[in-house]
């Protein structure tokens, strides 16, 4: 079993050692990270904070995709909490007072738990997100070292201020009169100065993030409660919205270059593997066939030539336009009429309508283990040398490198001569184009110019 914490600046990673030993501590949690993770029933997972404006926020189908695994799986505190109150239904656990302040709806915004991070070094004032500061004022105010309409005042105050800005010493300061100000309040900032000393004389009573988050932390180490959950998490459809992050993020082997994705990998099969061009239009064929393939005992080919002519695509009905297009001078008129309009499909399929051909790593395209293994060995060799270069300083990026070489390096490794050659060999291999092609080889393409791009071995 392995606990999983995603937390900053709400509790620090000592904090969580402090209260669970064993457990693996991640930075606040954000779009792609869960789906990086590998888990199953055994294991937990604690979402305290994630970030927000910082970068894009964990999505609800990320959370469900792990729940879907088995794993358990908290939220408390920060985003872990207004989450939690999202997706109670389909088995996430909730913690604390702010988890059940956002279910009841007595807070609606994420603003209430937005903070601004300290700057490296401790020299920022860490924020002061709302919920901690509403709690402070109510305890303040039930322990009678503030008065009511005091209280209304700092809270009006602080959100005034915006959530990065929201800081003790920025309340202190300048605690500014909100305008229009909707009633007569006292002046704030001499209140701000009293609750700031109430909270420095009782910590315990004005961090409820930071209450909170150990309550799940004790939580996560207890057994796990029966849940009545409305809809099991492994019954919620999955979408494209889902699968295409969950191959981008998803390691490509387990415990071996973790930053390298499935669909990294298989980008580099599709530009550099030998075969992928014959596993592509097999994987291609095979969609199109349809049911046609397993109701007819004709082969491959003649299933599609059924379910394309049943959809009116014939090679009397295309127009000239569309053979001119998807195929070369040299194939309009050497091919056969069969052959021709098998190659008109394979590189004019699409899983739906300008919609990318594969979102995923799918088996029939993966190749074998040997070549999956030395493509994830190239794509991460490929990715420390562009860090090295652009850590130099010295302006030099693949991102800026001119189309030119690119054209040309991915014409050497295809063997095609001439734009229209080129482009052929691109959406031979699923690209919509030699360009689009291009624009995938620029992470690669610092290793042909050291010599040390290796081809993947062609799978048996």
């Amino acid at each position: 079993m392995t606990l999983h914490v995603y937390v900053g600046p709400t509790l620090t990673g000592d904090d969580v050692l402090l209260a669970a030993p064993h457990a693996v501590v991640h930075r606040p949690v954000r779009h792609g990270d869960l789906l990086a993770l590998r888990t199953g029933p055994d294991d937990t997972v604690v979402i305290i904070d994630g970030v927000s404006h910082q970068g894009a926020a964990v999505r609800h189908e990320e959370i469900i995709d792990v729940l879907a695994r088995g794993t358990r799986v908290l939220g408390a505190a920060g985003a872990g909490a207004l989450r939690a109150a999202e997706l109670g239904l389909y088995g996430m656990e909730g913690v604390g007072l702010v988890f059940g302040m956002y279910s009841r709806g007595t807070l609606d915004s994420d603003d209430e738990v937005a903070v601004g991070h300290p700057s490296p070094g401790g020299r920022r004032e860490p924020g002061l997100p709302l919920v901690n500061l509403r709690w402070t004022i109510s305890n303040a105010i039930a322990a009678e070292a503030l008065r009511a309409a005091e209280g209304e005042a700092v809270l009006a105050a602080a959100r005034a201020l915006h959530y990065t800005e929201r800081t003790w010493d920025a309340l202190c300061r300048t605690a500014p009169q909100p305008r229009p100000a909707p009633q007569q309040l006292p002046a704030p900032t001499e209140a701000a100065r009293k609750l700031r000393e109430f909270a420095r004389r009782r910590p315990e009573l004005s961090d409820l993030m930071r209450r909170d988050a150990h309550c799940a932390l004790a939580r996560s180490l207890g057994d796990r409660p029966a849940l009545a959950t409305a809809t099991p998490a492994w019954m919620v459809p999955r979408t494209i919205h889902l699968e295409r992050p969950r191959r981008a993020f998803r390691p490509a082997v387990a415990g071996r270059h973790d930053a390298v994705s499935e669909l990294d990998v298989l980008r580099f099969q599709q530009l550099y593997a030998p075969d992928f061009p014959a596993r592509y239009r097999r994987f291609a064929l095979t969609r199109i066939a349809g049911p046609h393939l397993a109701a007819e005992d004709r082969g491959l080919a003649h299933a599609v030539m059924t379910a394309a002519g049943e959809r009116g695509i014939t090679h009397e009905a295309l127009p000239a336009e569309a053979w001119s297009y998807w195929l070369t001078p040299e194939e309009r008129r050497e091919d056969s009429p069969e052959r021709r309009l098998l190659t008109l499909l394979v590189r004019s399929f699409r899983s739906a309508p300008g919609a990318a051909p594969f979102d995923d790593a799918p088996d029939e395209l993966r190749g074998g283990e040997e070549a999956w293994r030395a493509s994830a060995d190239a794509v991460a060799a490929a990715a420390g040398l562009t860090r090295r270069m652009e850590s130099e300083g010295s302006g030099r990026s693949p991102r800026r490198a001119p189309s030119a070489p690119l054209h040309g390096h991915l014409g050497d490794i295809w063997q095609a001569d001439g734009a229209d050659a080129l482009d052929a060999a691109a959406r031979d291999r699923g690209f919509l184009s030699a360009a689009e092609a291009e624009e995938a080889a620029r992470p690669f393409f610092p290793l042909h110019g050291t010599g040390a791009l290796p081809r993947p071995p062609t799978s048996a």
